[in-house]
């Protein structure tokens, strides 16, 4: 889930003073905890130019349903954060080739088609061809951030400037092909960890307990919102003793508790990148009470259950093994010597890849954090600029035009938020 640049604190209480373009240096105030946050969300159902849509494309009521569980996860976690929707303001059908078929490309289209919903969280649900048309249903999802050039501005009179940019969330259309295979069927058993599907999409067990994937607007919406994952990097491809293995990297860098050869996304001083690639630079984000995870594959991958994990060793020709038990596992490993590392992930984080709960709920920090990118970020900022409901904002963020930059400033007898000094960068 490729992510641009963003600056994000796990401390948002604090006094922000503001600068536009022009005009004097504003004192903002700081924001209460408890104040409630409105994001208006623009639902994009697309096909392709000449309207082709497999069957199964994503209903109104399915729709609602991924709106109320991202809901519910932000309620249950503290959030003060609403997503509104109404359907008669806030859905679109679009007929765009380029943009229906996105698959970590197309962003420009994509980006001139997101600024045509100016103050909104824009989100395109992309619709396939049916079997042999060569586009096949997904459930990958991903948020593209982008600088906020909105249709009506000096650069975007018309929406089809090339400088016509928005941000964007791409989810799939089809709902009943999202789901997630969680833990093995147990003889006797019925139902999996969450009791029975509630999906309606006729979803039937195999060999592992089956569900929709009820959590996925709430997990792509987390990324809009500034958050990362909770294991290392855009995927989790750890999945053997071996990967875990030249994972560690003995002592941690500074600031970091985890030590990962590929990504350690717990710095302030933003994520490491050894692997030449650049699908996580420029992010800046730190999020530290999330526990070490190194992804839901590791057990898939092995055989294992991934909610009521049975007790099993995995060993490889590295040398490596990893006990795995009800708690978490336990990976053994030489680094110049023994080394030895236990993980209990939170298999409950919407952030995650694991369906351990029904709804998945955030940390305190990453509810921090997002509560400090809709009001520091000024390419997230006018999601509460442009919302009548939060006119209570007013006070708290610079709503002037132009390019907005924001210098934490520290009340005094406080202590400097992590990664205060970093400015959202584009």
């Amino acid at each position: 889930m490729k992510r641009g640049a963003i600056a994000a604190w796990a401390a948002f209480a604090l006094a922000v003073p503001c600068s536009a373009q022009a005009g004097p240096l504003q004192t903002i105030q700081p924001v209460p905890a408890g104040v409630e946050m409105h994001v208006r969300m623009e639902a994009v159902i697309l096909s392709d130019d000449d309207g082709g849509n497999p069957a199964g494309v994503l209903s109104l009521a399915q729709l609602r349903e991924w709106i109320h569980v991202f809901n519910s996860s932000l309620r249950l976690s503290g959030a003060h954060i609403v997503i509104d929707f109404t359907e008669r303001a806030d859905l679109a059908r679009v007929r765009n080739t380029a943009v229906n078929r996105l698959a970590h490309d197309s962003n420009g289209p994509a980006a001139r088609l997101a600024s045509h919903y100016p103050g909104k969280m824009v989100v395109f649900f992309r619709a396939y061809g049916p079997a042999g048309s060569g586009i096949g249903i997904t459930g990958n999802g991903y948020t593209a951030y982008n600088p906020y050039v909105p249709l009506g501005s000096k650069d975007c009179k018309t929406g089809k400037e090339s400088a016509c940019s928005a941000s964007y969330t791409v989810m799939p259309s089809v709902y009943c092909g999202t789901v997630v295979a969680t833990d093995l069927v147990k003889p006797g058993r019925k139902y999996g960890p969450l009791g029975a599907d509630r999906s309606g999409c006729g979803i039937t067990n195999n060999q592992w307990y089956l569900y929709q994937n009820f959590g996925q607007l709430a997990h792509e919406g987390g990324h809009y919102l500034g958050l990362p994952h909770t294991f290392p990097g855009s995927y989790d491809f750890l999945s053997t003793p071996s990967a875990l293995q030249s994972w560690y990297q003995g002592t941690p860098r500074t600031g970091t508790k985890r030590s990962i050869a590929i990504y350690d996304g717990d710095s302030p001083n933003g994520p490491l990148i050894s692997d030449g690639s650049n699908l996580m630079s420029g992010w800046n984000f730190t999020v530290l009470d999330t526990l070490p995870d190194v992804g839901a594959h590791l057990f898939a991958d092995n055989n294992l259950s991934m909610c009521r994990t049975e007790t099993k060793t995995l060993k490889d020709s590295s040398g490596a093994t990893i006990d795995f038990d009800g708690r978490g596992y336990t990976l053994h490993a030489t680094y110049g010597g023994a080394v030895t590392l236990h993980f209990q992930p939170d298999k409950a984080n919407v952030m995650s890849y694991f369906l351990c709960k029904r709804p998945m709920t955030y940390s305190p920090g990453q509810v921090a954090t997002m509560r400090s990118v809709l009001v520091n970020d000024q390419q997230r900022n006018y999601l509460l600029c442009d919302d009548p409901r939060d006119s209570a904002f007013r006070r708290y963020i610079n709503c002037s035009t132009g390019a907005r930059v924001f210098h934490v400033i520290v009340p005094h007898g406080s202590t400097p938020p992590p990664n205060g000094h970093v400015y959202t960068r584009y």
